[in-house]
């Protein structure tokens, strides 16, 4: 089947990325985005006063085109989706972007074979359809806000108090002067808890068990890049088909890996006081840094200590009526509860038959690359490897599917790829990676973007010398993948794509 029409599903920073790649490339291509503008989590519908990347923003950037100078070196969600805005503007994205539409079906045509049918819905609620040889689905695994079907919610509302998703809070007028509930330990549910303090009359914050989070700055001097985001950082964590130095610091120089974890613990134990805090994290920082770390708002546990933020490690009985009741039978008095407990995984306009391929009932994501499903003709994901850079794991992932599209990547028989995915969603599964439908890269970037540049022929970034392997991920030692690629088909000009994987 020749594909030419794209339809790329979201217009967000994979959206984007998907979006520029496969026009550059001569496809005809067009963007559905069911919010008025560009930005996807970073669109000001959706972010919170004040929010800031977690990544530094010379790793948080496309490969191509590189943040604005002027910006520092953590951007704010304003300047994140002006940047957003700017890159989709100077590679022609916008002009293919049809907002305030949503995707309310997607149907196979002949089994995925000839493409898909595209049902949509408008913002006057019409109802049109499109067919496509191709579709990648963008809208990430942060686009379904979740909130626990907490007993009392009702009650709680009726007697004009608020229930919000982080999401949801968009203006600091909703926490002013307000009794705030944060419930959550993540990011936003931090940064909220900070605001709430800040600006309401009281704040709680309650979650289950306390995370690991990193400061800025380790010291207040050494930038946490140089901790986290290098090669060597990437080596003391386990991976799935681990090269041989991985290997060995796994088996032989698992001594070496330990001290190494545990010398991070002790750092950050004694940088936020966690022991007198009674705050220090159950699971080892080895466990978190592979799912669920985060990055820790300028005085946060300085909150703490002062009780300008209450925490509660416990879970919520139920609400009532002004108030919310723990399990420990306490009270807490509140206007405003807000749920920073992430978001639920889905695809409901996908065609049940096929949705049930990538997605089981337990939420994971079957993916090859976390990128097809080989059962599923023509259809991609991008966005669905989740990391501290989306830009730069979007971008290279969307040049792989090109690749496939065109031809241009030589894969295994459908079932060996079958075999392949679910060997490795087994050892994501068992290793902690298994957070966000499966599909975790947190400490796992610079393994997941050397894999998708192996499978098109190229050799991996930031390699060999010491200095390499401690220096922090750079957005811009990809930029050069698409000449790359070209000097690649020019010199050998074979067509090495498998017959037998119909796309």
């Amino acid at each position: 089947m020749l594909i030419q029409k794209i339809c790329v599903i979201g217009a967000g920073i994979s959206g984007l990325a998907a979006a520029k790649t496969f026009i550059e490339e001569g496809y005809e291509v067009q963007v559905y985005e069911k919010l008025g503008a560009i930005g996807g989590v970073w669109e000001k519908s959706r972010r919170y006063p004040g929010v800031t990347t977690q990544t530094p923003g010379r790793i948080y950037t496309y490969p191509d085109y590189p943040l604005p100078a002027s910006y520092p070196e953590w951007p704010t969600g304003e300047q994140v989706n002006a940047y957003l805005e700017s890159y989709a503007n100077h590679f022609g994205v916008v002009q293919q972007i049809q907002f305030n539409t949503e995707v309310i079906a997607l149907n196979a045509i002949d089994d995925g074979h000839k493409g898909w049918m595209v049902t949509l819905r408008t913002s006057e609620g019409n109802t049109i359809t499109n067919n496509f040889d191709f579709v990648v689905i963008c809208n990430g695994v942060n686009h379904i806000p979740y909130i626990p079907q907490v007993p009392g919610i009702n009650s709680f509302k009726e007697s004009g108090c608020s229930v919000l998703h982080s999401t949801q809070v968009n203006s600091i007028a909703q926490l002013e002067d307000k009794r705030v509930v944060v419930v959550g330990f993540g990011k936003s549910a931090c940064d909220i808890a900070m605001l709430a303090a800040e600006h309401g009359s009281k704040c709680h914050i309650i979650f289950h068990q306390g995370n690991w989070k990193i400061p800025r700055f380790f010291f207040r001097l050494i930038n946490f890049k140089f901790l986290i985001f290098t090669r060597f950082a990437e080596a003391m964590t386990p991976k799935y088909k681990p090269n041989s130095v991985e290997k060995w610091l796994h088996s032989g120089g698992k001594r070496l890996v330990n001290i190494f974890w545990r010398l991070n613990e002790t750092i950050l134990r004694y940088s936020f006081k966690l022991d007198a805090l009674g705050l220090v994290p159950e699971k080892p920082l080895i466990e978190a840094i592979v799912a669920s770390i985060n990055m820790a708002p300028t005085d946060f546990y300085k909150y703490i200590r002062s009780q300008k933020i209450q925490t509660h490690k416990t879970s919520i009985a139920r609400l009532v009526k002004n108030g919310v009741e723990l399990a420990s039978g306490k009270k807490l008095n509140a206007d405003v509860v807000v749920f920073g407990t992430g978001f639920r995984q889905a695809l409901p306009f996908l065609e049940e038959k096929y949705r049930h391929q990538c997605l089981d009932k337990e939420g994971y994501f079957h993916l090859y690359r976390n990128l097809i499903n080989p059962n599923v003709p023509n259809l991609a994901f991008v966005g669905y490897n989740t990391g501290f850079s989306a830009n730069l794991t979007s971008d290279i992932g969307a040049r792989w599917l090109v690749e496939l599209v065109k031809g241009h990547i030589s894969l295994p028989t459908k079932e060996k790829l079958i075999a392949e995915m679910e060997a490795d969603l087994e050892w994501r599964k068992s290793h902690g990676y298994a957070g966000y439908g499966g599909t975790c890269f947190f400490s796992s970037t610079f393994h997941y973007l050397d894999t998708l540049l192996h499978d098109m022929g190229l050799s991996p970034r930031q390699t060999g010398s010491f200095v390499a392997v401690m220096q922090p991920l750079n957005s811009q030692a990809y930029s050069n993948v698409r000449a790359q690629l070209q000097d690649l088909h020019r010199a050998t000009k074979k067509d090495v794509f498998p017959k037998n994987l119909k796309l």
